[in-house]
């Protein structure tokens, strides 16, 4: 009798496609870094403008699944303390959910997502399909980090002087 060795589970796979949908489809500069413990970040995002590095970053949280929603909506069940912790990061955070059966990503920032009923452990997010990973415009997504990280660090030089 042949050795039997460890089985990957399906859901282990789709998480890797995933991941390399996500890293084809960044510009082609951008790099990624894995999060090393995973408690709603899945990878790091560092934004270069050409061949030059920036200090613009944000967090992505990857989502994923065999069956495509029928509707024009893709959801991702978070849990609310997951919520929480990426909505008090300093980071801006990209919630991804990519379908296997379409081979298709829908992306929605953090910041358009309705507060989290605080007694529930999980929530529902609605990701529109018209915001496809293929089609995304990063300068939009770079325009916003920039926003955001410059705003925190003006705030943070103000108070400390």
């Amino acid at each position: 009798m042949p050795p039997r060795y460890p089985i990957r589970p399906h859901n282990h796979v789709i998480a890797t496609q995933s991941e390399r949908y996500f890293e084809r489809h960044l510009p082609p500069q951008w790099t990624t870094r894995p999060a090393i413990n995973d408690y709603g970040v899945d990878l790091y995002v560092d934004i270069f403008e050409g061949r030059n590095a920036t200090p613009l970053e944000f967090l992505v949280q990857l989502k994923a699944s065999q069956i495509a929603s029928p509707r024009d909506m893709e959801t991702i069940t978070l849990k609310v303390s997951t919520y929480n912790y990426l909505w008090n990061r300093l980071q801006v955070v990209l919630l991804v959910k990519y379908c296997e059966q379409t081979d298709e990503a829908y992306w929605l920032l953090l910041k358009d997502v309705p507060p989290p009923d605080q007694t529930k452990k999980t929530f529902t997010i609605h990701v529109p399909k018209v915001n496809s990973l293929s089609t995304i415009d990063w300068n939009v997504i770079k325009t916003h980090v920039e926003y955001i990280s410059w705003g925190k660090l003006e705030l943070w030089r103000q108070r400390n002087g």
